[in-house]
């Protein structure tokens, strides 16, 4: 079984699909096991790397909007902030 980080996986889409047509591959995270992907979960293992990036971005956000908040910043400063 073929190994490759999360970082690789991304790079190389089409090469993880080809590769994974012939065997599983593993997909590693920060030094752990994620995922093993075959042809038929490709798709869904696809989505759900999406879904953890949009819930990294999200969470970002949310921590940004809080110390935003934190500092005085007001939905009536936006728009001036915006327009620079």
């Amino acid at each position: 079984m073929r190994t490759v980080t999360t970082a690789e996986a991304e790079r190389n889409l089409t090469g993880l699909l080809d590769s994974a047509a012939l065997e599983p591959v593993r997909i590693r995270h920060n030094g752990s096991d994620l995922v093993v992907v075959s042809a038929l979960q490709f798709e869904q293992t696809q989505e759900q790397l999406r879904q953890k990036r949009i819930r990294a971005v999200l969470e970002s956000l949310d921590r940004c909007s809080a110390e935003a908040q934190a500092n005085g910043f007001t939905d009536e400063m936006l728009p001036d902030f915006l327009a620079r």
